[in-house]
């Protein structure tokens, strides 16, 4: 079971905490950490290729079995994604799992390949407005930076302390050189402090700070077919993901399922058509329409993404890898789904998109 430290010192002490991280395979990977640091962030600041995403204690992919030692959790477990079932097994979440002493762990490391995270000036290249309250931001970065592909960095302007994070609509250099320029699609939240500002006026030139690159979306089972469910400006990710698998594999084929709430809040099909046009008869598009008026012209599917989701949709899932991005509860959904429909858990890479607050 989970414990918190005894020792009344441990809230103040910094000395070092042996990490002993064993995989399913046996294989053991042995680090330091001071105590007090946070798990996850004191692995990746030394270049270990611990399997993560959010970094905030919602996605799950961080979950790691605790074997032996003591962690304090900055998250309340009843709210977190371990079911109750992993937290009687001793799971805990890295990324929100502060050291008290030498620990054992079991987790799944070395998911790809680990790319530095770094912190490199930035220019606004373009500032454009697209339909459904979205804006294509592209940056000109100083320095260049690689990531992988379904990646994401979080963004700031320079001289502000509001930072949010988006993901890559890029994909990835085929030598893994790195990127001089990268673009996200940005989704205005009413209210929101980045957003709102974003959204205001035309941003071109504004000096950003770019901090990355963050997360893991699956990188292994290249030539398997895949399954890809976006919503919103989930499909940022989902751009970067299948224009990479398109170019490492020969015959993996894709369906993507997009989903907003109106014909007129469609979205990037500039990027959507280079992506079917490369991908020729590999990549297929569904576009589904929660809330389309009725009697429109729209005569494709209506319903959230989750209607898509069925036997009619001729994908064998038992076979598929699925990649979902998007709000928590669409995801969540979508993840339901799809294990009924037999595909498995461990094929599911999901990219849960956490609201930031307004301030």
């Amino acid at each position: 079971m989970l414990q918190t430290a005894a020792d009344p010192t441990a809230r103040t002490r910094t000395d070092p905490c042996k990490i002993t991280v064993r995989g399913k395979d046996g294989a053991e990977l042995v680090f330091e950490v001071n105590r007090n640091d946070m798990l996850l962030k004191a692995a990746i600041e030394q270049g270990i290729d611990y399997p993560h995403n959010c970094r905030v204690g919602v996605c799950g992919t961080c979950k790691t079995r605790l074997v032996n030692g003591r962690v304090s959790p900055m998250v309340d477990l009843a709210l977190s994604p371990l079911t109750n079932e992993q937290i009687e097994a001793g799971f805990v979440l890295a990324c929100q799992a502060k050291v008290r002493t030498d620990l054992v762990l079991e987790a799944k490391l070395g998911g790809g390949a680990m790319l530095p995270v770094k912190t490199v000036p930035a220019r606004v290249l373009r500032w454009h407005k697209l339909p459904g309250e979205v804006i294509d931001l592209r940056l000109a970065l100083e320095t260049p930076v690689p990531f992988n592909a379904g990646q994401y960095c979080t963004i700031a302007e320079s001289g502000s302390f509001t930072r949010r994070s988006y993901s890559y609509y890029d994909t990835p250099a085929a030598d893994g050189s790195g990127a001089s320029e990268i673009g996200f699609l940005v989704k205005r939240l009413p209210g929101g402090k980045f957003s709102e500002w974003l959204f205001a006026e035309d941003r071109s030139g504004v000096k950003f700070w770019v901090e990355g690159p963050f997360g893991v979306m699956g990188v292994d089972d290249f030539d398997r077919d895949g399954l890809c469910v976006a919503g919103g400006t989930g499909l940022s990710p989902i751009l970067s993901i299948v224009g990479d698998r398109l170019r490492k594999s020969k015959t993996a084929k894709f369906t993507i399922v997009f989903g907003v709430r109106t014909a007129k809040d469609i979205f990037a099909n500039d990027r959507l058509n280079a992506l079917l046009a490369e991908g020729g008869d590999r990549v297929r598009l569904v576009t589904i329409l929660s809330h389309e008026p009725a009697g429109s012209s729209w005569t494709g599917p209506r319903g959230l993404v989750t209607a898509a989701l069925d036997e009619t949709l001729g994908i064998d899932y038992a076979q598929t890898a699925a990649f979902i991005c998007g709000n928590l509860g669409m995801v969540e959904a979508v993840e339901k789904r799809l294990i009924g429909l037999g595909v498995q858990a461990d094929r599911i890479h999901a990219d849960k998109f956490v609201p930031s607050g307004t301030p």
